[in-house]
């Protein structure tokens, strides 16, 4: 068994550096596309006349799935 002390150190800033370049702004602008882009895949492989709405909340409802209950997750959105 590897004891936590006996593992190379990461440096975890330098880590990060190679995924994200470009001032936040742009990394932000970047996250939305690859976000509205995964709902349109998975608005793709739904049933016809599902709504892009629609597929969004089972995604979001997925992403929580496994976890315990939750009050808030359950309200309807405002």
């Amino acid at each position: 068994m590897t004891s936590m002390s006996m593992l190379p150190r990461r440096d975890l800033a330098r880590e990060a550096a190679k995924h994200f370049h470009g001032a936040p702004e742009e990394r932000i602008a970047q996250a939305v596309r690859l976000g509205l882009g995964a709902v349109k895949l998975f608005l793709a492989t739904q049933p016809p006349g599902t709504t892009w709405a629609e597929a969004a909340e089972v995604l979001r409802r997925n992403t929580h799935r496994g976890r315990r209950p939750s009050a808030v997750m359950d309200a309807p959105r405002r």
